[in-house]
């Protein structure tokens, strides 16, 4: 019995070690560090703005792009970036400017405020495709501010 009961305090202090270690990774992740994951990509667009999800693990970059495509000619490109391992998901071309972006307090969707809005989902970085016009009043995630949380070039 006392093996089992060691056993399973074991198991459950590798457990929250573990968590520690990934909550220790987001707290650890800087305005600076943040800053250079951000700005040293190297985008097909321009960088107009970003917003960076509460838990620090992504940030959706967005802008004019860089080449115009007579054959595609979108209006505005978005990047979702995974801050965690430093490396680009996906980039979405758009037909509209993007005025912001929000990560909805699901936590499995973002919103990009272009258009009539385009939803992503974080898990497969696809668009979700609606029906109907999606009201995210109240829909954003909610955390306390804090350094370079967002940027936009152009206020609205």
């Amino acid at each position: 019995m006392k093996k089992i009961t060691f056993l399973l305090f074991i198991i459950i202090l590798a457990a929250r070690c573990q968590a520690d270690d990934g909550q220790k990774f987001r707290n650890e992740l800087s305005y600076s560090k943040i800053m250079s994951y951000i700005y040293q990509k190297k985008y097909t667009h321009k960088i107009d703005g970003y917003q960076i999800k509460c838990d620090r693990t992504k940030v959706l970059v967005w802008g004019k792009p860089k080449k115009f495509n007579a054959s595609h000619p979108q209006d505005s490109e978005a990047t979702l970036v995974d801050l965690e391992k430093n490396k680009v998901v996906r980039t979405f071309g758009l037909s509209s400017g993007i005025f912001g972006a929000g990560f909805l307090k699901d936590g499995q969707r973002l919103n990009i405020e272009s258009g009539n809005g385009v939803m992503i989902d974080l898990r497969t970085a696809t668009e979700i495709n609606y029906d109907y016009y999606f009201d995210t009043e109240g829909k954003y995630e909610e955390c306390p501010d804090f350094k370079g949380r967002s940027f936009l070039r152009y206020s609205r």
